[in-house]
C-alpha cells in the first residue's frame, strides 16, 4: 500500500503494482533532473507524469472511445499504420517542454489549457496504438519488442 494526497486534500491509500522500466537515457535525464530540481524522488516525478498522461478510461470522451472501438473494423494495413505512429515530433516536443515546466512551477491558465489539450492528443494516440496492436495480435501477427 501506497500513502498519497489525494487532490482534495484527503490521504488514500493506493495499491501499488511494480514495474521495470527500460527508460532512453535522454528521457531519463530529464526525470532525473526535474526530480532533482524539485527535491522529490523519481519514482514520484514518473508517476506524476504518468497520471498527466495517461487518463483515466471514464474520463476518456465518448467520440475518442467510438474512435478506437471503430479500429475493430480496419484492415490489418490500416492497422499497422496506426500502431506505428507518433505524435508529431513539434507537438512532441511541445508537450515535453510543458511537462517539464509543471514539475518546475505552477503553469499559466494559458498553458494549463494547451497543456490538457495536448494531454487528451497524446492519449488519443496511445489508446488508438494499443487498440491496433491489440487487434493485430489477436488477428495472430507477430508483433515487435519493445525497444
Amino acid at each position: 500500500m501506497l500513502h498519497c494526497a489525494h487532490e482534495y486534500g484527503q490521504e488514500v491509500n493506493i495499491t501499488v503494482q511494480r514495474v521495470t522500466l527500460r527508460l532512453p537515457k535522454p528521457l531519463y535525464r530529464r526525470a532525473s533532473h526535474a526530480a532533482n530540481a524539485l527535491q522529490q524522488p523519481l519514482e514520484e516525478i514518473l508517476i506524476r507524469t504518468l497520471d498527466t498522461a495517461l487518463p483515466p478510461l471514464d474520463e476518456i470522451p465518448a467520440e475518442i472511445r467510438a474512435e478506437v472501438d471503430s479500429l475493430n473494423n480496419l484492415s490489418d494495413d490500416a492497422l499497422w499504420e496506426i500502431a506505428q505512429s507518433t505524435m508529431a515530433t513539434r507537438h512532441q516536443e511541445r508537450l515535453d517542454i510543458l511537462l517539464d515546466a509543471q514539475g518546475m512551477r505552477s503553469l499559466t491558465a494559458a498553458e494549463a489549457s494547451e497543456l490538457e489539450e495536448m494531454r487528451i492528443e497524446y492519449g488519443r494516440i496511445l489508446l488508438r496504438k494499443a487498440k491496433a496492436y491489440a487487434l493485430l495480435s489477436k488477428r495472430g501477427h507477430h508483433l515487435p519488442e519493445p525497444s
